[in-house]
C-alpha cells in the first residue's frame, strides 16, 4: 500500500463477494449486495454502523419472493436506494439469478432493521446484462448494461476498448430505452445528480462520462485503473472505486479458476469536472498482504470508507491516517 490518505482499520465479515453498497438515508443501516458464488447463493445483507462487526442477511416477506426467481437463483449486483417515507424506502437490485432483470423492492423497518416487504421484478431488454442503476429526479431510473451476453468475443472486445454496451432508462409509463447514444466498452457504475446529469463509468476503456439529461455526452476523462462503482457523499461528491489491471483478465476470472487480480485505487471524483482525486491505493502485495482486495466499490460512513470486493467474505474498513 502507498502512502495515500486511508490505511485499513478493520473489515466487516458475514458477507461473501460484496460487490455494492449503500446507505438507508435518515438511519445507521447499510445495504450489501453479496453476488453469487460457487460456495454461496447471492443475498442482500444489512449491517448496522453503530454496531459495524459483522452483517446479518435481510429477511424476505412472503408477498416480497414475487420479485426474484426464488432464494437459490437470486444473484444481486448493483444496488441503489431511494427513500419512499420515513421507514420505508425503494430498493432497486441488478439481478442476474434465471435471467437478467431489475428487481424493483421496498424495504421496510422495523425492530430488528430493514427488511424486504414487497417488490416486483422488471426483466430487461434482449441482449442487455445489468451492472449497475440509479435512481432519476424524476422517479425513473437508469441501468448500465455492460455487454451483450450472446457475444462470445467479448473479452477480444474489452481488451481493444471496443463498445460492448451502453445506459438504458426504465419509466413506468413507457418500460425500457435507450438513455442516449453513446456505446460504451463495459459500462459500469453509475449515478444521477441532484440536477439530473448521469455520470457513468467506462470500465474496459478506463473512462469517465458525464452525460446530459437526455443522455448526451457533455465530457469524459481518463484514469489509470478501470473504473467501477460510484457512490454520493454528503458534500455532493463521489466516491469511485476500481481495480489496476487489464479487463480481460480480471472479468471472469473466478469462474475460469484463474487466481483474481486484487490491486485496486479508491478516490474522489468530482462530478462536474471529472477531476480525481485518489485516497487509497493498494498493490497485489498489499493486498495479499492484508487479506483484501478486489475493490468494487467504496462508501463514506462517518469518517471511515467503507469498500466492497468482487471476491472475499469481508467489507474493507479504512479510516483517516493520523497527520
Amino acid at each position: 500500500m502507498d502512502h495515500a490518505s486511508y490505511q485499513l482499520s478493520g473489515f466487516v465479515d458475514g458477507v461473501w463477494h460484496p460487490e455494492d453498497l449503500v446507505e438507508l438515508p435518515g438511519t445507521s443501516w447499510i445495504i450489501v449486495s453479496c453476488m453469487r458464488s460457487a460456495d454461496h447463493a447471492g443475498g442482500l445483507f444489512k449491517v448496522d454502523t453503530a454496531r459495524p462487526s459483522h452483517a446479518t442477511e435481510l429477511h424476505w416477506a412472503p408477498a416480497a419472493q414475487q420479485a426474484r426467481l426464488g432464494p437459490d437463483v437470486f444473484d444481486p449486483h448493483g444496488i441503489a436506494v431511494w427513500r419512499l417515507a420515513d421507514d420505508a424506502f425503494e430498493l432497486l437490485v441488478v439481478d442476474h439469478g434465471g435471467g437478467e432483470a431489475i428487481d424493483r423492492l421496498v424495504l421496510e423497518l422495523d425492530a430488528e432493521g430493514p427488511f424486504v416487504a414487497a417488490g416486483e421484478r422488471l426483466v430487461q431488454p434482449p441482449r442487455t446484462s445489468a451492472n449497475a442503476v440509479a435512481h432519476l429526479p424524476d422517479g425513473c431510473f437508469v441501468m448500465t448494461s455492460m455487454f451483450d451476453p450472446t457475444d462470445r468475443e467479448l473479452l477480444s472486445r474489452f481488451a481493444r476498448a471496443e463498445p460492448t454496451g451502453q445506459v438504458w432508462r426504465w419509466s413506468q409509463a413507457n418500460g425500457w430505452s435507450r438513455f442516449g447514444d453513446q456505446p460504451m466498452s463495459g459500462a459500469n457504475g453509475i449515478a444521477v445528480s441532484h440536477d439530473g446529469f448521469v455520470i457513468v463509468c467506462e470500465w474496459a476503456a478506463r473512462r469517465i462520462w458525464r452525460l446530459d439529461r437526455d443522455g448526451r455526452a457533455v465530457t469524459s476523462a481518463a484514469m489509470d485503473f478501470l473504473p467501477d462503482n460510484l457512490r454520493w457523499t454528503a458534500d455532493r461528491r463521489l466516491l469511485l472505486a476500481g481495480q489496476s489491471t487489464r479487463p480481460e483478465v480480471l472479468f471472469g476470472c473466478e469462474a475460469r479458476g484463474d487466481r483474481c487480480p486484487l490491486a485496486f485505487r479508491v478516490g474522489r471524483l468530482d462530478p462536474v469536472s471529472l477531476a480525481f482525486e485518489s485516497l487509497i491505493t493498494m498493490d497485489e502485495a498489499g493486498a495479499a498482504a492484508e487479506g483484501f482486495g478486489g475493490a468494487t466499490g467504496a462508501m463514506l460512513v462517518g469518517e471511515q470508507i467503507w469498500v466492497g470486493s468482487f471476491t472475499g467474505q469481508r467489507i474493507g474498513v479504512f479510516s483517516p491516517r493520523s497527520s
